[in-house]
């Protein structure tokens, strides 16, 4: 990892790019689609322009999931890591406590 920040989140027409900080060091680019995202905050419809808000608005628990689906790996992923709708919303029964504990991310 280097010392610089994770990049800004970025909209890319189909889903929404983000990077986590593991606490090992590792960085991790991690993705949420629009249908994932839409489900997670209410659903509704929403424009290109309402993503970032959107996922700002939810950010903490995609990034809790993020995390726990992270944490069951035994090595980063190869590429980008997906977060589906179930990960956040329905999760595992053995992930759950992870996902609602996870510590905050490093900036």
């Amino acid at each position: 990892m280097t010392a610089d920040r994770p990049a800004a989140p970025r909209w890319d027409g189909q889903r929404l790019v983000f990077e986590l900080d593991m606490d090992d060091g590792v960085r991790v680019r991690c993705a949420i689609s629009r249908l994932a995202l839409l489900g997670v905050t209410g659903g509704g419809r929403f424009e290109a322009s309402q993503v970032m808000q959107r996922f700002g608005a939810a950010r903490e628990r995609i990034e809790a999931a993020a995390l726990a689906k992270l944490r069951e790996r035994t090595s980063a992923p190869l590429g980008i890591l997906h977060i589906w709708e179930d990960d956040i919303l329905d999760p595992p029964p053995a992930t759950s406590p992870i996902a609602m504990q996870a510590p905050r991310l490093r900036a």
